[in-house]
């Protein structure tokens, strides 16, 4: 199996876990299977970097997409997903690096679409991963969004946003539950400023949002819901 394919299953398969209520069985799993093997975790680094927005110069990506391929090349040889590609085999997904693999697993039958997948990734590398577009939506779809279930956000989510779940998942206990803290009291303090007039039932939700906040707990999926509210307010 192509390893952004792969990938691609992990992140779906994480994701899925929060709503099926197996998220700690399966972070175990890919602390094991991914983490703990050298060449797998190696590989998910330098597919995560290639997919992400760098503001590089178009030379430098190019530059950038090259020397990764490079270290992609030296670690295929070496490379056993055996045993992921068991525990993910259940998963049914689309490929969401296909680019990437298109570029690593290239062939001389597919040389168009090879040339057309690193246009891509030059494309994406150089765009700025700093200027956001801010998306100024009613205060009621932002409440509604807040304070769906788990598997009603996520059902939600754009493939983009799926993707940044997926990887906060995957980032440490320790370093998120600091910056969750801070970004409720900014949230909370967000919220309480609005001046916008708001109807009794607006006002009313505005305020029963504040509170669920304010009792909330720390986990990776309150992290990503609580992100999302405050960067859109």
């Amino acid at each position: 199996m192509k390893f952004g394919q792969l990938m691609s299953k992990i992140e779906e398969l994480l994701i899925n876990s929060y709503v099926n209520e197996t998220a700690k069985m399966e972070l175990k799993n890919f602390s094991k299977l991914v983490l703990e093997n050298k060449n797998a975790s190696n590989m998910f680094y330098i597919y995560t970097e290639l997919s992400k927005k760098k503001g590089l110069s178009k030379e430098i990506a190019e530059a950038y997409i090259n020397e990764s391929i490079k270290q992609i090349e030296k670690i295929l040889p070496r490379l056993n997903t055996q045993k992921i590609e068991y525990w993910v085999q259940n998963v049914v997904c689309e490929n969401n690096y296909s680019d990437i693999d298109n570029i690593v697993y290239s062939s001389p039958n597919k040389i168009m679409e090879t040339v057309t997948s690193k246009k891509t990734l030059i494309g994406l590398l150089s765009e700025s991963s700093e200027v956001k577009s801010h998306i100024n939506l009613p205060i009621e779809t932002l409440l509604n969004v807040a304070n769906k279930s788990i598997k009603g956000f996520i059902d939600n989510l754009d493939e983009d946003s799926k993707r940044d779940l997926s990887k906060v998942l995957m980032t440490e206990d320790v370093e998120l539950s600091k910056e969750f803290d801070e970004l409720k009291s900014k949230t909370i303090g967000k919220l309480s400023n609005i001046t916008e007039s708001l109807d009794e039932i607006t006002s009313k939700k505005l305020q029963e949002t504040i509170e669920q906040i304010q009792s909330d707990t720390f986990s990776k999926i309150n992290y990503v819901r609580l992100y999302n509210l405050h960067n859109n307010l």
